[in-house]
């Protein structure tokens, strides 16, 4: 238990640490450019990384059984994508939301929120590496909401920079279909019906965004961030056998709320 308390102590430091290097970059966005922004978000990305890599070197192996010497260790390339380019690419989307944002509460407000959401993924990966052969279930959900965050982070960049709405929707196509071509990697559904599903999707995802285009800033990320929940609570639903309809009603029931929520606000 000590050890245990240890081990997440240290994942709590690399934590602080993060959102330290984050929150001076944050700061030299609204004080500063050029190469002092460069470096800071590189030590961010660097510490980043070199949690994972740690991490993997450290638990990717497993004794088969405790009365034998051979260690099992999972594959590099297998999970390659999921532990190192996926986090890399969400704490690239934290910066640059940071550096186009220039409301400074809701900036602090989504580092935060992010920084909660990199620590349970911490935990979690450490906890599905204990799977050998698979991903955790919980670190796979953990996934999909890093998955959400992302594109909830970019949509606001691509809202922010000015794009017309025809650029807009063709670029928030292609990052819809690449995260939901991650998760069906995840999920290891990735075959020539589940991509054509996808290509649905993410026009299905980028039509409701669209529709939405009059309204304000800070709704059109909501929508498309809630859009790319619905679609992958349905395929969590389908993934996991279930077929009663009740079950595929609450998720639309939830973004209904949801989206009523922040239109009222």
């Amino acid at each position: 238990m000590k050890k245990y308390r240890l081990k997440v102590q240290n994942d709590i430091i690399y934590l602080f640490i993060l959102l330290a290097i984050t929150e001076f970059f944050s700061y030299l966005v609204l004080n500063t450019r050029g190469l002092a922004l460069t470096i800071t978000g590189g030590l961010g990305i660097l510490l980043l990384e070199t949690w994972f890599i740690r991490t993997f070197r450290l638990y990717s192996g497993k004794k088969i059984s405790k009365y034998s010497d051979v260690i099992v260790r999972i594959s590099l390339k297998e999970r390659f994508f999921s532990y190192f380019v996926l986090p890399l690419l969400f704490y690239i989307a934290i910066l640059a939301f940071i550096y186009f944002n220039r409301n400074v509460l809701l900036g602090h407000f989504v580092v935060g929120i992010c920084m909660v959401l990199f620590l349970i993924l911490f935990l979690n990966v450490k906890s599905s590496l204990n799977k050998i052969y698979s991903v955790a279930n919980a670190t796979r959900a953990i996934f999909d909401f890093v998955c959400i965050t992302i594109l909830y982070l970019l949509t606001n960049i691509f809202v922010r920079v000015g794009l017309s709405m025809w650029i807009f929707a063709l670029v928030l196509f292609v990052t819809t279909l690449v995260l939901l071509l991650f998760s069906l990697k995840l999920h290891k559904k990735l075959g020539f019906v589940e991509i054509l599903i996808s290509q649905l999707s993410a026009i299905f995802i980028t039509c409701i965004t669209v529709i939405f285009w009059s309204t304000n800033i800070f709704v059109i990320p909501l929508v498309a961030a809630l859009a790319f929940y619905l679609v992958i609570s349905i395929w969590n639903i389908r993934f996991a056998g279930k077929i009663h309809l009740v079950d595929y009603i609450l998720p639309f029931l939830y973004v209904v709320l949801a989206l009523i929520l922040i239109l009222t606000i």
